[in-house]
């Protein structure tokens, strides 16, 4: 008999999938079952969504696009939810402003920018994820990060059951991470540069040229898997410790950038953990220097 909290879902949200591999909702193709997933499509699905879990107090998780995400082969006891519909709207305000759903996909807000002669945001078109996702960690590249360009982040209240903006003064943007961490991100406005779209979108071409010589993104990947130390190069250090091209089970490191790991042959969880466990012991024992994981993992073995 189904626990009381999966007949409630049921009866709230009928699309709701259980016992779902996540395998399927992540770039890795990497992860067992969710307990629940459901994709949330307006505020009202997911208010719904959030009482239900707080009352029954079963584990709430947001995927977003499930880029820098690994889920242990034991998958996630709780619910997974992505947000979908209403949240993957963009909006352009005066003053070149954008209003971003955090379910919009990175790229997507990029080139829809480009379109509209909006610039400053160029260097961010070849990061996979969602905007939710973006904010939570500060994505961003060598040459500039989400967190620049936030004027204000809208969230979901969980006390409330209802959205709250946070101003620019109360958020925090650091090296791949923020304060946004754990909270519910509905969307946001970033303040762009308007400018000559043919420009624009030259610069975007370019990123999006040099991300397919450097990065692997034909792969199964969730983008760079660990943090660069202060003043160094992960990818530099892997190789450097002649580790390129390294496999271990299903997973290889990328002979194409070190700092990514690649399910080439079905890998499973426990095979990407075990290879970062390597690197970290390899690059500390070569260098003493600690690597730390940029990838978010969960679930149970």
């Amino acid at each position: 008999m189904d626990s009381p909290w999966r007949l409630e879902l049921k009866k709230l949200l009928p699309h709701a999938k259980f016992d779902e591999s996540l395998s399927r909702y992540t770039t890795f193709r990497i992860g067992g079952p969710a307990d629940a997933y459901v994709e949330i499509r307006d505020a009202g699905e997911l208010a719904a969504l959030a009482g239900s879990a707080g009352s029954s107090g079963v584990a709430l998780m947001f995927l977003g696009w499930g880029s820098n995400l690994l889920v242990r082969d034991g998958g996630w006891r709780g619910i997974a939810a992505r947000l979908r519909g209403d949240f993957e709207k963009l909006e352009f305000l005066p003053d070149g402003r954008v209003a971003a759903g955090a379910g919009v996909r990175v790229p997507q807000l990029v080139a829809a920018c480009a379109e509209n002669g909006l610039g400053g945001d160029e260097s961010l078109v070849g990061i996979p994820g969602t905007v939710g996702g973006a904010l939570v960690m500060n994505a961003g590249t060598r040459d500039g990060e989400i967190g620049a360009l936030v004027q204000e982040v809208e969230i979901f209240d969980r006390e409330i059951l209802a959205p709250k903006k946070l101003t620019r003064g109360e958020l925090v943007f650091r090296y791949r991470s923020s304060n946004l961490g754990g909270r519910i991100i509905l969307g946001c406005v970033l303040q762009l540069k308007p400018g000559n779209k043919v420009d624009i979108m030259r610069r975007v071409q370019e990123c999006q040229q040099k991300r397919l010589q450097t990065q692997p993104i034909h792969t199964y990947n969730v983008g760079s898997i660990f943090k660069n130390p202060p003043g160094l190069f992960v990818a530099k250090l892997i190789e450097q410790a002649g580790l390129k091209g390294m496999v271990c089970g299903g997973a290889r490191i990328s002979p194409l950038h070190a700092n990514f790991i690649e399910n080439f042959s079905g890998a499973k969880a426990s095979d990407v953990l075990e290879l970062t466990r390597r690197i970290q012991e390899k690059i500390k024992s070569a260098f003493n220097v600690e690597l730390e994981l940029e990838i978010k993992v969960i679930g149970e073995p």
